[in-house]
Protein backbone atom coordinates (compact mmCIF):
# COMPACT_ATOMS: atom_id res chain seq x y z
CA UNK A 1 0.00 0.00 0.00
CA UNK A 2 1.00 3.54 -0.92
CA UNK A 3 1.16 5.79 1.81
CA UNK A 4 1.15 9.89 0.65
CA UNK A 5 2.54 11.85 3.49
CA UNK A 6 -0.04 14.88 4.22
CA UNK A 7 1.42 18.28 2.90
CA UNK A 8 -0.46 19.67 6.47
CA UNK A 9 2.22 18.70 9.35
CA UNK A 10 -0.30 20.13 12.20
CA UNK A 11 -3.74 20.77 12.08
CA UNK A 12 -5.74 22.19 15.01
CA UNK A 13 -9.33 22.98 13.97
CA UNK A 14 -9.13 25.38 11.14
CA UNK A 15 -5.44 25.80 11.16
CA UNK A 16 -2.80 24.66 9.78
CA UNK A 17 0.77 24.28 9.88
CA UNK A 18 2.00 22.82 6.27
CA UNK A 19 5.35 21.22 5.41
CA UNK A 20 6.03 23.56 3.08
CA UNK A 21 6.01 26.57 4.95
CA UNK A 22 8.43 24.97 7.47
CA UNK A 23 10.53 23.67 5.33
CA UNK A 24 11.21 27.51 3.79
CA UNK A 25 11.20 28.85 7.55
CA UNK A 26 13.66 26.22 7.82
CA UNK A 27 15.72 27.03 4.81
CA UNK A 28 15.86 30.53 6.08
CA UNK A 29 17.42 29.61 9.43
CA UNK A 30 19.84 27.68 7.95
CA UNK A 31 21.11 30.14 5.34
CA UNK A 32 21.22 32.55 7.94
CA UNK A 33 23.74 30.69 10.21
CA UNK A 34 25.99 29.93 7.42
CA UNK A 35 26.01 33.62 6.40
CA UNK A 36 27.16 34.38 9.53
CA UNK A 37 29.84 32.11 9.81
CA UNK A 38 31.12 33.39 6.72
CA UNK A 39 31.11 37.06 7.74
CA UNK A 40 33.34 36.24 10.47
CA UNK A 41 36.32 36.87 8.42
CA UNK A 42 35.04 40.20 6.82
CA UNK A 43 35.43 43.56 7.65
CA UNK A 44 33.30 45.58 5.26
CA UNK A 45 29.80 43.91 5.66
CA UNK A 46 27.95 43.47 8.54
CA UNK A 47 25.54 40.57 9.12
CA UNK A 48 22.83 43.39 10.79
CA UNK A 49 22.45 44.67 6.74
CA UNK A 50 21.31 41.20 6.00
CA UNK A 51 18.68 41.26 8.92
CA UNK A 52 17.55 44.43 7.94
CA UNK A 53 17.36 42.95 4.00
CA UNK A 54 15.57 39.81 4.80
CA UNK A 55 13.03 41.64 6.44
CA UNK A 56 12.00 43.32 3.71
CA UNK A 57 13.14 40.78 0.80
CA UNK A 58 10.79 37.93 2.49
CA UNK A 59 7.39 39.08 2.25
CA UNK A 60 9.06 40.59 -1.30
CA UNK A 61 10.26 37.57 -2.51
CA UNK A 62 6.96 35.80 -1.94
CA UNK A 63 4.87 38.13 -3.37
CA UNK A 64 7.34 37.98 -6.61
CA UNK A 65 7.54 34.38 -6.85
CA UNK A 66 3.66 33.94 -6.29
CA UNK A 67 2.90 36.78 -8.83
CA UNK A 68 5.49 35.74 -11.35
CA UNK A 69 3.54 31.82 -10.83
CA UNK A 70 0.31 33.50 -11.53
CA UNK A 71 1.35 35.68 -14.57
CA UNK A 72 2.29 31.99 -16.23
CA UNK A 73 -1.19 30.41 -15.12
CA UNK A 74 -3.13 33.58 -15.55
CA UNK A 75 -6.28 31.17 -16.97
CA UNK A 76 -6.60 29.57 -13.92
CA UNK A 77 -6.25 31.72 -11.66
CA UNK A 78 -8.88 34.25 -13.32
CA UNK A 79 -11.26 31.37 -13.39
CA UNK A 80 -10.80 31.29 -9.53
CA UNK A 81 -9.35 34.55 -8.22
CA UNK A 82 -9.39 33.19 -4.38
CA UNK A 83 -6.78 30.67 -5.40
CA UNK A 84 -3.75 34.03 -5.82
CA UNK A 85 -3.85 34.35 -2.37
CA UNK A 86 -3.74 29.87 -1.46
CA UNK A 87 0.10 30.07 -0.98
CA UNK A 88 -0.66 26.83 1.44
CA UNK A 89 -0.96 25.13 -2.02
CA UNK A 90 2.14 25.83 -3.19
CA UNK A 91 3.10 27.48 -6.73
CA UNK A 92 6.36 30.30 -5.61
CA UNK A 93 8.25 30.34 -8.72
CA UNK A 94 11.87 31.24 -7.55
CA UNK A 95 12.59 32.72 -10.42
CA UNK A 96 10.16 35.87 -9.69
CA UNK A 97 11.19 35.92 -5.86
CA UNK A 98 15.16 36.42 -7.07
CA UNK A 99 13.97 39.46 -8.96
CA UNK A 100 12.31 41.28 -6.58
CA UNK A 101 14.99 40.11 -3.67
CA UNK A 102 17.70 41.65 -6.09
CA UNK A 103 15.48 44.95 -7.17
CA UNK A 104 15.39 45.67 -3.20
CA UNK A 105 19.05 44.60 -2.36
CA UNK A 106 20.34 47.18 -5.24
CA UNK A 107 18.20 49.74 -3.41
CA UNK A 108 19.75 48.97 -0.39
CA UNK A 109 23.15 48.37 -1.39
CA UNK A 110 22.87 52.43 -3.25
CA UNK A 111 21.37 53.62 0.31
CA UNK A 112 24.39 52.25 2.43
CA UNK A 113 26.91 52.63 -0.33
CA UNK A 114 28.09 49.43 -0.25
CA UNK A 115 29.52 46.83 -3.04
CA UNK A 116 26.38 45.05 -4.52
CA UNK A 117 28.75 42.75 -6.07
CA UNK A 118 30.38 41.84 -2.50
CA UNK A 119 26.74 41.58 -0.93
CA UNK A 120 25.86 39.02 -3.53
CA UNK A 121 29.35 36.92 -3.66
CA UNK A 122 28.15 36.43 0.22
CA UNK A 123 24.57 35.93 -0.45
CA UNK A 124 25.43 33.48 -3.05
CA UNK A 125 26.48 30.06 -0.89
CA UNK A 126 23.76 30.37 1.78
CA UNK A 127 20.72 31.39 -0.83
CA UNK A 128 21.92 28.41 -3.29
CA UNK A 129 21.45 26.07 0.00
CA UNK A 130 18.28 27.46 0.93
CA UNK A 131 17.44 26.38 -2.62
CA UNK A 132 18.60 22.82 -2.05
CA UNK A 133 16.50 22.88 1.16
CA UNK A 134 13.31 24.56 -0.30
CA UNK A 135 12.96 21.97 -3.00
CA UNK A 136 12.09 19.08 -0.21
CA UNK A 137 8.88 21.42 0.28
CA UNK A 138 8.23 20.64 -3.51
CA UNK A 139 8.37 17.13 -2.08
CA UNK A 140 5.25 17.34 -0.01
CA UNK A 141 3.49 18.59 -2.12
CA UNK A 142 3.74 16.85 -5.02
CA UNK A 143 5.53 19.47 -7.21
CA UNK A 144 8.63 20.15 -9.47
CA UNK A 145 7.95 16.27 -10.55
CA UNK A 146 8.91 14.75 -14.10
CA UNK A 147 8.18 11.94 -16.62
CA UNK A 148 6.16 9.01 -15.69
CA UNK A 149 8.70 5.94 -15.22
CA UNK A 150 7.99 2.43 -13.75
CA UNK A 151 8.30 1.84 -10.04
CA UNK A 152 11.55 -0.41 -11.12
CA UNK A 153 12.81 3.20 -11.60
CA UNK A 154 12.79 3.66 -7.68
CA UNK A 155 14.71 0.75 -6.53
CA UNK A 156 17.95 2.67 -5.19
CA UNK A 157 15.65 5.07 -3.60
CA UNK A 158 14.17 5.26 0.02
CA UNK A 159 9.99 4.12 0.21
CA UNK A 160 9.45 7.71 1.04
CA UNK A 161 10.74 9.46 -2.26
CA UNK A 162 9.03 6.36 -4.17
CA UNK A 163 5.52 6.50 -2.18
CA UNK A 164 5.55 10.50 -2.66
CA UNK A 165 6.28 10.17 -5.94
CA UNK A 166 3.12 8.07 -6.95
CA UNK A 167 1.41 11.38 -8.23
CA UNK A 168 -1.78 11.45 -9.95
CA UNK A 169 -1.94 7.07 -10.17
CA UNK A 170 1.62 6.93 -11.69
CA UNK A 171 5.15 7.23 -10.53
CA UNK A 172 7.04 10.13 -11.47
CA UNK A 173 10.74 11.63 -11.68
CA UNK A 174 11.87 13.18 -8.67
CA UNK A 175 13.12 16.22 -10.11
CA UNK A 176 12.59 18.29 -7.28
CA UNK A 177 15.62 15.64 -5.70
CA UNK A 178 17.62 16.65 -8.99
CA UNK A 179 17.97 20.05 -8.36
CA UNK A 180 18.02 19.79 -4.54
CA UNK A 181 21.23 17.62 -5.15
CA UNK A 182 22.58 19.71 -7.74
CA UNK A 183 21.89 23.23 -5.68
CA UNK A 184 24.09 21.33 -2.62
CA UNK A 185 26.92 20.87 -4.65
CA UNK A 186 27.31 24.41 -5.95
CA UNK A 187 27.19 25.28 -2.22
CA UNK A 188 29.91 23.18 -1.24
CA UNK A 189 32.01 24.77 -4.26
CA UNK A 190 31.36 28.45 -3.66
CA UNK A 191 31.64 28.11 0.14
CA UNK A 192 35.00 26.98 -0.35
CA UNK A 193 35.61 29.40 -3.21
CA UNK A 194 34.55 31.94 -0.62
CA UNK A 195 36.44 31.27 1.84
CA UNK A 196 39.51 31.17 -0.68
CA UNK A 197 42.09 34.27 0.63
CA UNK A 198 42.82 36.14 -3.31
CA UNK A 199 39.34 35.98 -5.35
CA UNK A 200 37.40 38.56 -7.36
CA UNK A 201 34.78 40.71 -6.26
CA UNK A 202 31.78 39.22 -8.15
CA UNK A 203 33.25 36.05 -8.95
CA UNK A 204 31.35 34.30 -7.14
CA UNK A 205 27.96 35.14 -7.74
CA UNK A 206 29.03 34.69 -11.22
CA UNK A 207 29.99 31.02 -10.35
CA UNK A 208 26.56 30.99 -8.51
CA UNK A 209 24.41 32.34 -11.60
CA UNK A 210 26.21 30.41 -13.84
CA UNK A 211 26.27 26.99 -12.16
CA UNK A 212 22.59 27.37 -10.84
CA UNK A 213 21.17 28.49 -14.33
CA UNK A 214 22.75 25.52 -16.52
CA UNK A 215 21.67 23.07 -14.28
CA UNK A 216 17.99 24.48 -13.94
CA UNK A 217 18.03 24.40 -17.84
CA UNK A 218 18.92 20.85 -18.01
CA UNK A 219 16.83 19.69 -15.35
CA UNK A 220 13.71 21.94 -16.36
CA UNK A 221 13.76 19.50 -19.83
CA UNK A 222 12.97 16.94 -17.41
CA UNK A 223 10.13 18.19 -15.42
CA UNK A 224 6.13 18.18 -16.88
CA UNK A 225 4.51 20.46 -14.73
CA UNK A 226 7.18 23.91 -16.31
CA UNK A 227 5.44 27.14 -16.86
CA UNK A 228 4.72 27.48 -20.57
CA UNK A 229 4.52 30.49 -22.99
CA UNK A 230 3.99 30.39 -26.17
CA UNK A 231 4.96 26.72 -25.94
CA UNK A 232 8.44 27.65 -24.36
CA UNK A 233 9.55 26.90 -20.94
CA UNK A 234 10.09 30.17 -19.17
CA UNK A 235 13.02 28.43 -16.47
CA UNK A 236 15.13 27.55 -19.67
CA UNK A 237 14.73 31.39 -21.51
CA UNK A 238 15.49 32.75 -18.00
CA UNK A 239 17.99 30.35 -17.16
CA UNK A 240 20.11 30.96 -20.31
CA UNK A 241 19.27 34.53 -20.20
CA UNK A 242 21.03 34.28 -16.27
CA UNK A 243 23.85 32.45 -17.81
CA UNK A 244 24.94 34.48 -20.27
CA UNK A 245 24.74 37.23 -17.69
CA UNK A 246 27.15 35.40 -15.27
CA UNK A 247 29.82 34.70 -18.61
CA UNK A 248 30.11 38.60 -18.92
CA UNK A 249 30.70 39.00 -15.78
CA UNK A 250 33.23 36.90 -15.91
CA UNK A 251 34.59 38.65 -18.84
CA UNK A 252 34.67 41.79 -17.28
CA UNK A 253 35.76 40.37 -14.18
CA UNK A 254 39.08 39.41 -15.98
CA UNK A 255 39.54 42.83 -17.91
CA UNK A 256 39.56 44.28 -14.35
CA UNK A 257 42.92 41.90 -13.15
CA UNK A 258 44.03 42.79 -16.48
Amino acid sequence: MIKIIDPVMIKIFSFQIRWYGVIIISAILIALIILNHLLKRETELEFEFFIDFLLFAFPLAIVGGRLYYVIFNLDYYLADPIRIIALHEGGLAIHGALLFAFLLLFFMSQKRDISLLKILDYISPPLVLAQSIGRWGNFFNQEAYGRIVSVDYFRFFPDFIREQMYIHGEFREPTFLYESAANFFIFIFLYFYLRKKQKTTGNTFAFYLFFYSVFRFVIEDLRTDSLMYAGLEIAKIISAILALIAIFLFILNKKKET
